[in-house]
């Protein structure tokens, strides 16, 4: 045989060679192709891991196919040709065909995978704490001083801004940073039955640093309406200095002239007369109120054991004007949270400070020497119990108020009750729809003696918002044993003063 049907021997041996290769290459890969084809679809969480191994035993087949392509490429080409064939080369050669992977059926390459990856658990809802919103809580004389519900809360309301919060817009002791400055103007008109009342308060608060600031309210009052703001005219209602320690932070203390209604007595459904229930029988409670719970200069602490447990004392004057400053008045009070529930427990102590304050049947009182009713200088004690409880999934309030009052110069007392309910967001956005039921301050005894009605009043209030800053009311209200129903509207604007970012309800 010549050289040259040698040389044209080897080179059709090496063609066929390479072509069985191929072949063979092909069949192997034509089966292992079903093993990973996926529907149209992603797969799932659950499959994540197996596909991935998956995914990675294929690339690591491929590797060793291609390494078995280019080993018989190398001993197929001729003894002079084998050092020329490079990497370059059998890419050549798989692109191809050779050795070429088989790919899903999805469309979607197979991702390269260097360790398996874990299947991706379910998300997890958290739980909602419900909190109260802010608009629900006293007056922002009250919210914005030292004192710190509920509550919001997730659903639970919030006690800790009736038993005071750690919010730092709310709370400026508690906070790392200081509070920039506030200043808040607040305007309140309200008609009901032939009374007129109306009310502009300006409340200022200025932090000293992260655990000491200054705060002051001034009002100009006309009519009644306001148990908070009993006095007609020009007033300070507030001016104080509050601290809190920074290595005990659930202890607070403020000095200076304080409005008592803002610590006292709190309730996130009947409290606030600009925006709840118009009736002052359902603010504050009467028998705390009849007893000097009102603006006073005095001391306070607040301590706050954990969430749940609250307890507060005050020693104050129960003259309002400094010229009879005399500190001879004391409250207490302790709150406690439980679930949605909260629970305040009252007590104060206090001289008559000629504000004629008492039960009304007490000034048909005889006692003695042509005197009737109570005298400035008595001693007058009172006791209230406050409770409130939440239900978050129908969005209602209910709340009831008992208090007892006695002068212990006369050995005559008094009983007050209120009981009711409130919608929240019932028709639109931060409105409010209420009904309640509830006694003043009244001796029955006397009362029957000197057949008199029974001071009792039923009340039903809508309040809603117009626009930001500005609010609607409307109530109407059966009083004096259902002798007579009478009508009311109120309008209520409160804006900052100094630019903010906050917006008022």
């Amino acid at each position: 045989m010549s050289d040259l049907t040698r040389h044209a021997m080897t080179k059709l041996s090496w063609l066929i060679e390479v072509c069985c290769a191929s072949i063979t290459l092909l069949c192997v890969n034509g089966l292992q192709a079903p093993s990973h084809a996926q529907s149209s679809t992603y797969p799932s969480p659950e499959s994540a891991t197996l596909q991935a191994l998956e995914h990675q035993h294929i690339a690591q087949s491929q590797i060793a196919q291609s390494q078995i392509a280019q080993s018989q490429i190398a001993q197929a080409a001729p003894p002079d040709q084998r050092s020329s064939v490079s990497e370059d080369a059998v890419i050549r050669q798989v692109s191809k065909g050779i050795a070429l992977p088989a790919t899903s059926r999805t469309g979607f390459p197979a991702p390269e995978v260097s360790t398996p990856v874990a299947a991706p658990s379910a998300p997890q809802s958290s739980p909602v704490r419900f909190t109260l919103p802010d608009r629900l809580h006293s007056p922002p004389v009250a919210t914005l001083k030292a004192t710190p519900t509920v509550p919001p809360p997730a659903s639970k309301p919030d006690f800790s801004a009736q038993i005071p919060d750690s919010s730092p817009t709310r709370n400026p002791l508690r906070t790392s940073a200081l509070t920039p400055p506030s200043l808040v103007f607040q305007g309140v008109y309200l008609y009901q039955g032939d009374e007129t009342s109306a009310r502009a308060r300006l409340t200022g608060i200025y932090p000293l640093s992260p655990n000491a600031i200054v705060g002051g309210t001034v009002d100009v009052t006309t009519g009644r309406a306001f148990s908070d703001s009993p006095n007609q005219g020009f007033n300070v209602n507030e001016l104080y200095v509050a601290l809190s320690p920074r290595e005990l932070p659930g202890l607070r203390f403020v000095v200076g002239q304080l409005d008592l209604t803002s610590y006292f007595d709190r309730n996130s459904f009947a409290k606030d007369g600009t925006t709840q229930f118009f009736s002052s029988v359902f603010q504050t409670n009467p028998a705390l109120s009849a007893t000097g719970i009102t603006s006073r200069p005095g001391a306070l602490v607040n301590l706050s054991l954990g969430d749940n447990l609250e307890a507060k004392a005050a020693v104050f004057s129960s003259a309002r004007g400094l010229g009879d400053f005399s500190l001879d008045a004391f409250a207490g009070e302790v709150g406690l949270r439980t679930g949605n529930l909260i629970v305040r427990g009252t007590y104060v102590t206090a001289r008559d400070a000629g504000s004629n304050s008492g039960f009304d049947e007490i000034f048909s009182f005889n006692r003695g020497n042509n005197e009737f009713g109570l005298q400035r200088g008595d001693r007058e004690e009172a006791y209230g119990v406050n409770a409130e409880y939440f239900i978050p999934a129908i969005r209602l309030g209910l709340f009831g108020r008992y208090g007892r009052y006695n002068n212990v110069e006369l050995d005559r007392g008094g009983d007050t009750y209120s009981f009711g309910l409130t919608f929240l967001d019932l028709f639109t956005q931060n409105d409010r729809l209420g009904i309640a039921y509830g006694q003043g301050l009244s001796n029955s005894t006397l009362r029957r003696r000197s057949d008199r009605d029974n001071p009792n009043v039923l009340e039903v209030f809508y309040d809603f918002r117009v626009i930001a800053g500005l609010r609607l009311g409307f109530s109407v209200q059966s009083r004096n044993d259902f002798s007579e129903t009478i009508a009311g509207v109120r309008l209520r604007t409160e804006f900052d003063v100094l630019p903010r970012s906050r917006t008022p309800d």
